[in-house]
């Protein structure tokens, strides 16, 4: 149960092998626990329609987490498993279809686990308390014809728990309660960042609008761009190196987040002498753009280096593995430096009290990942995952460089581009 030992993942694989899928995937998760409305989403409608398998004709996700609420000693840790299926409905739009959560001792060897609850198209199916509780059946008729636009948890708490916690009178609270927040704390503690070319939003949105000319009326455009909006339910609070809107209270809290970034970086940048921020009031906000201070010049944050700019947005997803939290990163090495990543990597691997899964093509990072069991899984063309198990003395860089991991052939040469550009009398 040591998770220390393999609390970092390198995802690799070849392109187009599905790498980014299982991010978004993360993503789509953390969404249908935490984000109330997610699945009512025009936007998110168009999105999966373009995303889930088309032969399948269903996205199925599970996951398996530790959960460990109380910090005593000798208190035992539970393994719970989501499960949740989503697929097009008799009216053509993408619901869940079929959600269900189980337990177990995670320290006890048998396989079974217990249904916490279990639903179906809409029903409720089972629900691990079977006696008369008030929670209960005020909790369930909540749900009633609510469940395939909404997770059990995210309904759990938008429709219960911010009222419970208003109601100082009622503490009987059954298993399912306790279920039930564990499983909402677990999806408020992931984070994903997906590279901006896997993140279709923009894209999505203007095929949803289409002529943006044609939407004349202003309550339908609002509309729109808050759907929009609704895409990012992450409360996690990502640097941007322009237009950061702050609240006049949480300015301070501000300015010391950007003492800390500047420390961060640099690390990357020794040159760098702090990091100003040009604010500017807008009612109860400050707009806030960050410049670089050099010992002899000031440069705008946005015309800065783009590795520079990547390493803003990471901050925060960083700090937030250190601090605990369970972070997926989608192309990580892109514009960073081999050096700079695998020294990233290894104070994370030491240092981090959270989780961090990552896809890469870079290498450079498997020979710091070998060090720690369960740190590398290589994804092949047929979309099946091989774990790294140590082989000898046999590098993993090596191996999948040469092509011999299974899966990973790599069996591309110089030779096969010829003729594919044509040669200087033929483009003639």
């Amino acid at each position: 149960l040591d998770t220390q030992e393999y609390n970092v993942k390198g995802i690799y694989g070849m392109n187009g092998s599905g790498k980014s899928a299982i991010v978004t995937s993360a993503d789509i998760l953390r969404n249908l626990l935490t984000n109330p409305g997610y699945l009512n989403n025009p936007i998110v409608q168009k999105n999966l329609e373009e995303l889930i398998n088309k032969k399948l004709g269903e996205l199925f996700i599970s996951v398996d987490f530790l959960v460990n609420l109380n910090k005593q000693e000798n208190s035992i840790p539970v393994l719970m498993r989501y499960m949740v299926t989503i697929s097009q409905n008799s009216n053509g739009k993408y619901a869940i279809s079929h959600e269900k959560l189980s337990c177990k001792n995670a320290c006890r060897k048998s396989d079974f686990m217990f249904n916490v609850f279990e639903t179906q198209k809409g029903d409720v199916i089972s629900v691990i308390d079977e006696a008369e509780n008030p929670f209960l059946k005020r909790f369930l008729d909540k749900t009633t014809n609510l469940l395939e636009d909404n997770s059990m948890c995210v309904l759990f708490f938008d429709k219960v728990l911010m009222d419970m916690a208003k109601d100082e009178t009622d503490k009987d609270y059954p298993i399912l309660f306790y279920q039930l927040l564990s499983l909402w704390i677990f999806g408020k503690s992931i984070h994903v960042y997906l590279d901006q070319s896997d993140d279709h939003s923009d894209y999505i949105f203007n095929n949803t609008v289409g002529d943006w000319s044609n939407v004349k009326a202003s309550k339908e455009k609002n509309d729109l761009l808050d759907h929009l909006v609704a895409l990012d339910s992450d409360h996690l609070f990502v640097l941007s190196v322009a237009n950061n809107y702050i609240g006049k209270e949480n300015y301070q809290k501000f300015s010391q987040t950007i003492e800390k970034l500047a420390q961060f970086l640099r690390i990357f940048k020794s040159d760098l002498i702090r990091i100003e921020i040009d604010k500017k009031e807008d009612h109860s906000l400050y707009i806030c753009n960050l410049v670089m201070v050099y010992e002899s010049y000031k440069i705008n944050a946005e015309f800065e280096s783009t590795g520079v700019k990547k390493l803003i947005k990471l901050f925060a997803y960083l700090r937030e593995m250190v601090r605990g939290g369970i972070v997926f990163l989608d192309e990580f090495d892109s514009n960073l430096h081999d050096v700079y990543l695998c020294a990233l990597l290894e104070y994370l691997m030491e240092y981090g009290e959270g989780q961090l899964c990552f896809t890469t093509h870079n290498v450079g990072p498997m020979d710091v990942l070998k060090r720690h069991k369960k740190s590398i899984d290589f994804l092949s063309t047929d979309h099946k995952i091989y774990p790294w198990t140590s082989n000898g003395n046999y590098s993993p860089s090596r191996l999948y460089r040469n092509g011999m991991i299974e899966g990973s052939p790599f069996n591309v040469d110089s030779v096969d581009f010829i003729g594919v550009f044509g040669s200087g009398s033929e483009d003639n």
